[in-house]
């Protein structure tokens, strides 16, 4: 059921002179995820550089996650079929995902492109090039576009034949835009492959809530109580294949065999079921717990030893990120998204495969003044994509 337009928060004054509006095709801020995390943290700080803010999504029933009740963004939330989130996800999966694909490419861009041509907003910014930017485009609005990650790829999912068209897609849409911004150097290289100019504006992190010590709290406690005086192996992402979720399992079980005294903490949303058989098959439930999603996240890294960095796609992490900021020695995958952060040897190790990530995570947890020098420089490094920072760079590209 369609759900009419409404605004949750009120804007902190009605003026479009310096307003930075953002469209992204989520719940915000009624859903975690990295873009979200994104627009959450960095909103406040372009609001106190005299940036007023606006973010259009789409109405939903789920449960708040972030609170704007206080940070003066102005919530703007569109009509669509995907109000009754948990039905959608239903009959989603009985139609094979063309339900999402009729929303992800009509239905959203369509209304979007509605809205976007009423209020014709000074300064917009599309989190995405689909749908957000295709529905910017067929609004005739100027707009910019954030890229964190190769969207082509992740949207044709079981159909694969729909990757060429979605590239078209992608390319009409970024090159009409007035400025395209990459989350990362590897997203900005595949672009530049494609003849798409780009300007990477990183991800940021919030150092000093990552820094000080983290106050107690119940994730963090029950951590504790099921770590059992070992060390904490941490994994924090979206319990998906992509996110490197199966990987993690695996390296928990190559590492059994090297540094039997740990246990693999798995924290993120989603589904873990076929995870949780995957751990089960292996023999290995008493080194892996799954904790869940918690927006606590620096309770469980200060609990941490070693932050596993496994995702299998483009853009800068923030996650990584936030375990820099906290001090925690991090293993990762040698690919790009985790190379533009990560100095080998100096703020972190790298392998190609579960097996290296776990010889990695066995020489750290036998080497503790080791894991204390990578983890010290990794937050030394990490200070310079401290929020502040990031405002100042995204404002310098956006200004039109």
């Amino acid at each position: 059921m369609t759900e009419p337009l409404r605004v949750e928060t009120a804007a902190p004054t009605e003026t479009t002179r310096g307003k930075v509006t953002f469209l992204i095709y989520s719940p915000f801020p009624k859903y975690s995820g990295g873009r979200e995390n994104w627009l959450h943290n960095l909103a406040p700080h372009l609001i106190n550089r005299g940036h007023p803010v606006r973010v259009v999504s789409y109405a939903t029933n789920r449960p708040p996650f972030y609170s704007t009740s206080q940070s003066g963004i102005e919530s703007v939330a569109l009509p669509t079929v995907r109000y009754f989130d948990k039905a959608f996800l239903v009959f989603n999966r009985l139609t094979l995902g063309l339900a999402w694909y009729l929303d992800l490419f009509v239905l959203y861009p369509l209304i979007a492109a509605a809205y976007l041509m009423w209020t014709r907003p000074a300064m917009l910014v599309c989190m995405n090039p689909m749908p957000e930017g295709l529905a910017a485009m067929l609004a005739g609005v100027p707009y910019v576009v954030s890229v964190r990650t190769d969207q082509a790829l992740g949207l044709s999912g079981r159909y694969r034949f729909l990757e060429r068209p979605l590239r078209w897609i992608e390319r009409q849409v970024l090159g009409r835009a007035r400025k395209v911004l990459a989350n990362g150097e590897d997203t900005k290289d595949r672009l530049a492959g494609v003849g798409i100019a780009s300007t990477v504006v990183p991800n940021g992190v919030d150092f000093e809530r990552f820094a000080r010590p983290a106050a107690g709290d119940a994730i963090g406690d029950e951590l504790e109580r099921r770590a059992a005086g070992r060390p904490v192996v941490a994994f924090i992402a979206t319990m998906q294949a992509i996110k490197g979720t199966a990987d993690a399992i695996a390296v928990a079980a190559e590492l059994r065999k090297l540094e039997p005294d740990f246990v693999l903490a798995m924290v993120g949303k989603g589904d873990p079921s076929p995870f949780i058989r995957r751990v089960r098959d292996l023999g290995i439930e008493q080194w892996v717990e799954f904790m869940g999603e918690t927006s606590s996240v620096p309770a469980v890294l200060r609990r941490c030893r070693i932050f596993l960095g496994l995702s299998l796609e483009h853009g800068m992490s923030m996650s990584a990120l936030e375990a820099m900021a906290s001090g925690v020695a991090i293993v990762a995958r040698d690919v790009p998204t985790y190379r533009q952060l990560i100095e080998k040897e100096r703020t972190g190790l790298l392998g190609s495969n579960p097996k290296e990530i776990a010889s990695c995570c066995a020489r750290l947890l036998r080497e503790t003044d080791l894991a204390r020098r990578l983890g010290d420089a990794a937050q030394a490094a990490a200070r310079s994509y401290d929020w502040p920072r990031i405002a100042d760079a995204f404002l310098a590209e956006v200004a039109f």
